[in-house]
């Protein structure tokens, strides 16, 4: 069978999305709600419409993915006083804390990903991972910052 980047970009998709689960399961977490509260932090406080559309998923979505975030006390939700209609997300202090999990587990799964690649190709393996990001319609986070993270 002639190998395809199809074949093992969705494979290692699948295979990187349940570490990351497992990673975060003792949490009661998913690499859903992992990857909100780390854009949540990033952002200091965000509008839930601005979050979901940084994140590139429907606002309906993300609304579900918020309530066990809110029920959890991890996030609040409060209505903008400049707008009277839009909810601002922001962390509590658990919700800071869940974060450093967060992040502590993608850093050890970065670990994994690196430790039997060559440093010396590095740079194009990365090129070569965001021409495909980009042919397949997504952006670089650097393309729409958050408004902590401008850079």
């Amino acid at each position: 069978m002639q190998k395809t980047l199809l074949h093992i970009l969705s494979h290692n998709g699948r295979l990187l999305e349940k570490m990351l689960e497992q990673e975060l399961a003792d949490n009661g977490l998913h690499h859903g709600q992992g990857r909100i509260l780390v854009n949540v932090k990033r952002a200091g406080e965000i509008t839930q419409a601005d979050l979901a559309r940084h994140m590139e998923i429907k606002p309906s979505t993300i609304t579900n993915m918020l309530k066990p975030l809110e029920q959890r006390k991890l996030i609040t939700r409060k209505v903008d006083p400049g707008t009277n209609r839009a909810l601002r997300i922001s962390l509590t202090p658990a919700g800071k804390s869940a974060c450093k999990t967060v992040e502590a587990a993608w850093e050890r799964i970065e670990i994994r990903l690196r430790e039997n690649l060559p440093e010396s190709g590095m740079d194009e393996l990365f090129q070569a991972l965001e021409i495909i990001r980009g042919t397949l319609g997504g952006k670089d986070p650097k393309e729409h910052p958050l408004s902590k993270e401008k850079e």
